[in-house]
Order: structure tokens, then sequence, then C-alpha cells
């Protein structure tokens, strides 16, 4: 696969899984994240960056929503302690593409910030709108919270994941 296409497919690939997740819940995500893994590692160029972006973005993904749920702002109905297991999707889909489709703005920690500082919330505010996911704080609150948690996310996975990559290399 030509790498055009592959980058086009890995755009794809996330934008259905979005919906996938957040609209038909935990089984049709773990069996959509579980196919669309396949398909991404079998055609993927950096099977091994593309491993450790997966790992990092579920293990930050977990912190950020864990985060979020025991500061009291955002519940969801089929869990109260831990995030649901689409939302746990959503993270890996999005490891998928941090070397690929959202590679552009990835290699730029500080647009890479400054995009997923308003990308980010604007996200969770689609998803609780059209999932079981509802605020339990205001927005006016809640807001800035995920926008500065959102300011780090990408470029502190940017710099574990170089951090990380000399100690699993061949």
């Amino acid at each position: 696969m030509n790498a055009g296409l592959f980058t086009l497919s890995n755009f794809l690939l996330f934008q259905l899984g979005w919906f996938v997740c957040v609209l038909l819940g935990t089984q049709w995500a773990i069996m959509y994240t579980l196919a669309a893994t396949c398909v991404h590692f079998y055609f993927s160029p950096s099977r091994q960056d593309d491993f450790i972006a997966v790992l990092l973005c579920t293990v930050i993904g977990l912190a950020h929503d864990l985060l979020l749920i025991h500061g009291g702002h955002i519940l969801f109905a089929e869990s109260s302690n831990w995030p649901p297991v689409w939302l746990s999707c959503l993270w890996v889909l999005m490891g998928l593409t941090l070397h690929h489709s959202l590679g552009w703005i990835y290699q730029r920690p500080l647009w890479a910030g400054l995009l997923g500082a308003v990308s980010g919330p604007l996200s969770y505010l689609a998803g609780v709108k059209l999932s079981s996911a509802q605020w339990s704080s205001s927005l006016m609150e809640v807001i800035p919270i995920m926008a500065a948690l959102w300011l780090i996310v990408l470029p502190l996975h940017r710099l574990l994941s170089l951090r990380i990559k000399p100690y699993v290399s061949h």
C-alpha cells in the first residue's frame, strides 16, 4: 500500500472508529478496534513506533479519563470509577494515528499541544452528547481543565515515546 493511501486509510479508520465507539458502545468498539488495529499493523511501515504509540496513548488516556472521573467532572453510565472500554478503544485508535494521519502535527509539540487544547475538549463535548456519558461539573469548569490537560497530552506522549524508543529499538 502506498504511503498516501495508508495515511488516508489511517485517518478514515480513526474517524469511523470514533463514531463506532461513541454511538455503538463497548462490544462494537472492541470488535472494531481489534479489526482496525490488525489492518493497521498489517500495512504499517512503522510497527514498532506504532506499538509504542498505542501503548503510551492508552496509558495517558486512562490517566486523563481517571482525572476527569475522580475530579468529579464526568460520569459514565457503565462505571463510576473507571472509564468505559469504548473510551479506551478510542485512545488505542488515536495511538494508531500519531505517526501517520496526525504525524504532521505530532512532530511539532507546540502546535500539537495547541491543537489538542482545542480538539480534545471538542471531541469530548461531542462524545458526551452522543454517548452514555454526562458532565458532572459545569462546562465553564470542565472545558478549561480539559484544554489544560490536552495542552500536554500530545507533547507528553511524544516526549515519552522518544525517551522509550532507544530502549526498544533493535
